[in-house]
């Protein structure tokens, strides 16, 4: 998703582009200098997004302080991630014997990177993988995030054991597991590996 191009995101996130509750908001412009597109303005003194502009990274809502802006969820999470696996595999096979993975288990912090900001990691720093099969490093990737020990002075409320699934701690309504079930129904890949420490 981060090497979509701007069409690319918004037809990634076509269905999740936030909403201002006019009721809510006193006008106070934060989300403005959040917005990376430029798809925010004032109007009436009340916040206004302009849904040409949106690519639905959601960087707005977090920092709104007065929950004034929230998504509008038309698809499903499970149709989002769907819909980047397809975007993924569409570049994967044209290139695939050319392409090697490197996933950076560093500074894991609680929200997508599309956020201008980045909060506590979740786990100390793990490591670097890599692989030649996408889905395969990404669930890798998530086993060993969840196998590590929570770090107390992140978002997460009560995953802190190994073994504790950190992702749903954080965001209880979203499951991770369709993009990868979806990726190896495809064909993108793999969910098992064999994980070799150098």
């Amino acid at each position: 998703m981060g090497c979509a191009n701007r069409e690319g995101k918004l037809s990634l996130h076509s269905n999740v582009a936030p909403y201002v509750q006019k009721r809510n908001c006193t006008g106070c412009q934060i989300c403005l200098r959040w917005c990376n597109y430029q798809a925010i303005v004032i109007k009436d003194k009340i916040a206004v997004i302009i849904e040409e502009k949106c690519v639905g990274c959601a960087a707005c809502i977090p920092v709104c302080p007065e929950g004034a802006i929230k998504n509008r969820w038309d698809a499903s999470y499970e149709d989002v991630q769907k819909r980047t696996v397809e975007y993924a595999f569409a570049v994967f096979n044209e290139k695939k014997e050319k392409m090697l993975f490197i996933n950076f288990l560093t500074n894991i912090s609680p929200a997508c990177d599309c956020y201008s900001t980045s909060d506590a990691p979740i786990v100390p720093d793990i490591g670097i993988l890599l692989s030649y099969d996408p889905v395969a490093i990404d669930q890798a990737s998530v086993d060993l995030v969840n196998k590590a020990q929570g770090l107390r002075t992140s978002r997460l409320k009560k995953a802190f054991g190994p073994g504790q699934d950190k992702f749903k701690d954080i965001w209880p309504d979203v499951d991770w597991e369709p993009q990868l079930q979806h990726a190896e129904k495809i064909g993108l890949g793999t969910r098992e590996y064999e994980l070799i420490r150098i």
